[in-house]
Formats: structure tokens, C-alpha cells, sequence
């Protein structure tokens, strides 16, 4: 089954959009976001290699002759479904809801997300979930798709090719930050070659985080020369920038809204993707108030910045 070029959850999506016409209204009526629902839809018709739905601005989405075919298919595949969920026996009342185990990016799970837990579980006091958090350059693309995780949030670079279980739902700037002393009379952005004159904070010495970083620096002609710092830490790379310390190249969101006059963009580098997973059995009531929270904690806390 795992061969079929579909989830349920993009087939409940597609559904909705179906019966509403809106992709607005299906968001409100599925509890999740618009943005996830316009992704899922994309990503059944990327899967599928056919275009199923004509979106005009303005006006309702409308099938195309593959998506009603593809809708009249679905019927028998439905009733199907239905027959083998009734072999579902039914919980005890005793029984443990289930635990959700979500790989997360350290600066969105710090930043963005656990401030809003409190309030979030105190409406599913009944939810239960166990974050674990990673900064950027690690391999979390491949950790979620080895069955480890049942979410995941977490941003990869623009560049890097994404499976088609793990969907993007906005883009947000890369680049070199640093205080703003060092812009001072001179034209931003700064030039490459004066980047790398700049001090740099990066993370932990000799780790692969480093490396890429490295690597990636390079990648846009940039070659520090002077290292003055190092820390796994973002928010220990923020609070040395903001004192002037040095510069580091990161995503545009782990620049508190309260620095952002002091932290600016001195060079940017290739832009950063949030993406999200679901895994195809992470299912039901419980599973959808935790896609909508994970990714409305982040897209409508008015302090992460898009590019798109």
C-alpha cells in the first residue's frame, strides 16, 4: 500500500474542497490551516502527475475532467475503507489516548511553539505529545520518513528536493546577520568579500552543523576569516550578535521581533523552507488539533516572516 501515490489525508482534503469549493472554508471546517489545505491538494496532484482542480482568484475551485474522474473513483475506495474500519474494535474508556512523538526545529519549538502549549493542552488536556528538537542542518527529512515520528515542523534550504509525504507551507528568508554597527556607512547588502572580513559566531566547532554552514557560506562566495565564537545554541548566537560580536548566517524567524532593529540582514544566502510531515496513521480528532496547532503556532504568531 505504501506504492500508492496518495494518502488519506490528502483524499479527506481533496473531499472537502470538493463539497465546498473553498479552500478558505474547507480550512475551517477541517481545523486546519489554508495554507495546509492548498499543500495537500498540491501534493495528491504532484503525486498523481494530473491537475484536479482549476483555481481561479475569486471564484470557486472548480474540477477539472481527470478530478472528476478521479472523484467518481474515489467512491468505491470509500466504501471499501468503511468496510475495513468497521473491524475496528472499540476502544476501552480506560485506554490511553495516543502519544505523538514530533521531530521540531529547536528555534521553532522554543520560539514559536512552546510558548502556546500551556493554552493549547488546556483545550485537549487529553493530548499528549514528546517533541524532539534539532537546529537546522541536521537530517530530519530522512528521521520523520523512517517511521520514528508522527509530525514534524522544521525548515530545510530551498534546494534541498523534498519527498512527497513532507509538504512545504511557506518560504522565509536566509542570510548573514550581525549588528547593525556593521552597516554602518556602507550600502547594504554587503558584498561577499566583505562578509567574510566580518567575525563570525558559529556552531559547535568540528561538528557537521559547522561543516555545512561552512559549506554553505562558500556555497555564496563567503569565506570567514575570523571565527570569534562558537555555540549549538540560536538563541546564545543571537544574544553575541545583538551584543556585536560577530555575525552568523541563519533563517530570518530566530531574530526576536525586539531585536530586529539592532539584527539585520547584512548578506543574504539561499532562503530557508518550512516544511511539514504527518505521518498516513496519525489519524483522527486528536491528530488534526495537533497539525493545526503545530503550524498555526508558527504561520499566525505575526512574528514569523515570509517570502511568499
Amino acid at each position: 500500500m505504501s506504492s500508492l501515490p496518495f494518502t488519506l489525508r490528502q483524499l479527506d482534503v481533496f473531499l472537502s474542497v470538493c463539497a465546498t469549493g473553498s479552500f478558505r472554508q474547507s480550512a475551517e471546517d477541517l481545523r486546519i490551516s489554508q495554507a495546509s489545505v492548498s499543500g495537500q491538494v498540491k501534493a495528491l496532484e504532484r503525486q498523481l502527475g494530473v491537475a484536479l482542480l482549476l483555481r481561479r482568484p475569486g471564484r470557486r475551485a472548480q474540477l477539472t475532467p481527470a478530478g472528476t474522474a478521479f472523484l467518481e473513483d474515489m467512491t468505491g475506495f470509500r466504501q471499501a475503507a468503511a468496510r475495513l474500519a468497521s473491524h475496528r474494535r472499540l476502544r476501552s474508556a480506560l485506554a490511553r489516548p495516543p502519544v505523538y512523538r514530533i521531530r521540531i526545529g529547536e528555534a521553532l519549538l522554543q520560539r514559536f511553539v512552546r510558548p502556546r502549549l500551556g493554552e493549547f493542552l488546556a483545550r485537549m488536556p487529553d493530548v499528549e505529545m514528546e517533541f524532539e528538537a534539532q537546529p537546522p542542518g541536521s537530517h530530519p527529512v530522512q528521521e520523520v520518513l523512517g517511521g520514528r515520528f508522527d509530525f514534524g515542523l522544521f525548515h530545510v534550504r530551498v534546494s534541498e528536493p523534498l519527498p512527497a509525504h513532507i509538504r512545504s507551507i511557506a518560504v522565509t528568508r536566509g542570510g548573514v546577520y550581525g549588528h547593525r554597527k556593521f552597516a554602518e556607512g556602507k550600502a547594504l547588502p554587503l558584498s561577499a568579500a566583505e562578509i567574510s572580513r566580518l567575525p563570525f559566531v558559529l556552531p559547535k566547532a568540528g561538528s557537521r552543523l559547522e561543516k555545512a554552514s561552512l559549506a554553505a557560506l562558500a556555497g555564496a562566495g563567503i569565506k570567514p576569516r575570523q571565527v570569534v565564537g562558537h555555540s549549538p545554541f540560536f538563541d546564545v548566537q543571537v544574544t553575541l550578535l545583538a551584543n556585536g560580536m560577530g555575525v552568523a548566517s541563519f533563517s530570518d524567524p530566530l531574530v526576536p521581533a525586539d531585536l530586529r532593529d539592532t539584527i539585520v540582514l547584512l548578506h543574504p544566502t539561499e532562503d530557508w523552507r518550512l516544511v511539514f510531515f504527518r505521518k498516513d496513521d496519525a489519524s483522527g480528532e486528536h491528530a488534526d488539533a495537533v497539525e493545526q496547532f503545530l503550524i498555526s503556532s508558527v504561520l499566525e504568531s505575526g512574528d514569523y516572516t515570509v517570502t511568499d
